[in-house]
């Protein structure tokens, strides 16, 4: 199996965040790769390229590779490629496997007897019951033009690594969309500092959530106008592997499944990405120190020494597990 592990390597959380990230590459026996492009794999992707029969034996890839995104995953992403998905059209898979489980900083625990249901608001109107952490304590929470910040660190800290949570709260209940739009202006606010102030909230309550989140980056950019055109020419792909004069397009998809639970204890969270090539300042004086997470929010795991960002995505309805 082509998995190839890094990042922390504990299973115990109580010493700091586990984060395992694994690659594989399945190539087509019709298009071998080069060998620079092998060294490169090995070298740079921890990993080894798999030869495999997508002409007559697609539907077993399929399964060999779901099983290698459930072992990456620890078991949290089941099926990430469905019947079908892969075909005798298929040249090459490459896959990226990402997991995470830490436990909250032992100053930012939750107490489980605390938990109570509250109102969540849903962008159609409606309201839902769900459960919804609270706590008395201090927490780094900032205040910004039409959103609110709250981080909460994870305990442990290895290798220099130093990881957090971030909620992003509209202060509108049907601001999400606009504060997605914002994000995408100015994509690089979430890896920098926002230099937040370690608080007491008046107010403080976030739901627990858990949901999966199956997303086709093809089907998705075709339906904005936008699709995936890049690496459609098969000489994009000369510098990696051999292909024959007689291929005259590379019809290259995109698939991600996601997966993240948080609850009183902390995180647990796994991704997996699939790509098969086939044939502005935000600052603004706070205004209150309340918290109150009962609309759709955004969230974040970021890594503050590099500040490189793991996990990003948006709760719109606790309830969806």
């Amino acid at each position: 199996m082509p998995v190839a592990k890094g990042g922390g390597s504990s299973n115990n959380a109580e010493d700091g965040p586990t984060v395992i990230m694994v690659n594989g590459v399945w190539v087509d026996e019709r298009f071998p790769l080069r060998p620079s492009y092998k060294e490169l794999i090995r070298g740079v992707h921890k990993c080894e390229a798999k030869t495999v029969d997508f002409l007559h034996k697609a539907s077993e890839v399929v399964d060999e590779i779901n099983s290698w995104a459930d072992d990456a995953s620890r078991g949290l992403i089941k099926d990430v490629l469905q019947p079908g998905s892969l075909s005798s059209d298929t040249a090459i898979v490459l896959g990226n496997g990402l997991y995470f489980k830490g436990l909250w900083d032992s100053d930012y625990k939750f107490d489980a007897t605390r938990t109570k249901n509250r109102d969540f608001y849903l962008s159609s109107g409606n309201i839902v019951s769900v459960p919804f952490m609270t706590s008395h304590k201090k927490y780094y929470f900032g205040s910004f033009d039409g959103f609110k910040v709250l981080r909460i660190p994870y305990q442990g800290r290895k290798l220099n690594k130093n990881f957090s949570m971030y909620f992003f709260l509209p202060n509108e209940k049907d601001g999400l969309k606009n504060l997605v739009e914002k994000f995408n202006t100015c994509p690089w606010f979430l890896q920098q500092n926002l230099n937040l102030r370690e608080v007491r909230l008046d107010e403080f309550w976030i739901p627990k959530f858990k949901f999966s989140f199956h997303f086709d980056v093809s089907s998705v950019m075709k339906d904005m106008g936008e699709p995936l055109t890049f690496l459609q020419n098969p000489k994009d792909w000369s510098d990696m592997m051999h292909i024959p004069e007689d291929v005259p397009i590379m019809k290259p998809n995109m698939i991600q499944k996601a997966y993240i639970e948080v609850d009183e204890k902390g995180t647990e969270a796994a991704a997996i990405t699939i790509m098969v090539g086939c044939g502005c300042a935000f600052m603004s004086p706070p205004k209150t120190e309340s918290f109150v997470a009962d609309h759709p929010f955004m969230f974040m795991i970021k890594e503050e020494t590099s500040n490189s960002v793991f996990f990003t995505g948006a709760v719109v309805n606790p309830n969806s597990s």
